[in-house]
C-alpha cells in the first residue's frame, strides 16, 4: 500500500541530515553558506543550499528554545505485513494522540479508557513506522509524541 506521510522529524533525524550533508560536501553549514553566498558554488546547489539551511535552522531553533519544527513529506510503500500494523485501534490512538495533550502514557491510557500496556505495546509499532516518537523524562516518566501530521492512503 502506498502512502503519503507529512512528518516532523525528531532531533536525532535532523542531526544525522546535518552530519550527511557536513560529510558529503566536507565543510560545514557555514563555509557552505559563504561559499554559496559569494558566489563560487554552482547555481545548481540552490537546492541543497536551502535544503540544508532549513535543517540548521530547525536545529538551531532546536537548541535554542526546545522546540524543533522540521516537516518532511514522504511517499511510503508499506508492505502487507507493515500495513497489517495499523489496526484501527492503532489509528485511533495515534489520532487521540494528536489531539490530546498528554505528559505520559499512563494518561493517554486514561484519556483514550485503554489498559496502559496495550496503549504502550501500540505506541512502540507506531514508533516502529516512525509515526510517534518516546521521549524520557526522569527516570520513569515516558511522554508519547505523534511525529505525522497527515497520512493519505493512495490507491494505484
Amino acid at each position: 500500500m502506498l502512502i503519503r506521510i507529512i512528518r516532523r522529524l525528531t532531533i536525532e533525524e535532523v542531526k544525522s541530515k546535518i552530519k550527511q550533508c557536513e560529510k558529503e560536501h566536507d565543510m560545514t553549514f557555514d563555509e557552505f553558506e559563504e561559499l554559496f553566498l559569494s558566489r563560487k558554488l554552482d547555481r545548481r546547489m540552490v537546492g541543497t543550499y536551502f535544503e540544508w539551511a532549513s535543517l540548521v535552522h530547525a536545529y538551531r531553533g532546536y537548541v535554542e528554545s526546545g522546540e524543533l519544527d522540521y516537516v518532511v513529506e514522504e511517499l511510503r510503500d508499506l508492505s502487507p505485513k507493515e500495513t497489517a500494523l495499523l489496526t484501527p485501534k492503532r489509528i485511533e490512538l495515534l489520532y487521540s494522540l494528536a489531539s490530546i495533550q498528554t505528559e505520559s502514557i499512563n494518561k493517554l491510557a486514561q484519556k483514550t479508557k485503554r489498559n496502559v500496556k496495550n496503549v504502550y505495546q501500540d505506541l512502540k509499532v507506531l514508533q516502529s513506522l516512525g509515526f510517534v516518537s518516546l521521549r524520557k523524562r526522569g527516570k520513569r516518566n515516558i511522554i508519547p509524541e505523534t511525529l505525522v501530521e497527515e497520512i493519505t492512503l493512495l490507491i494505484r
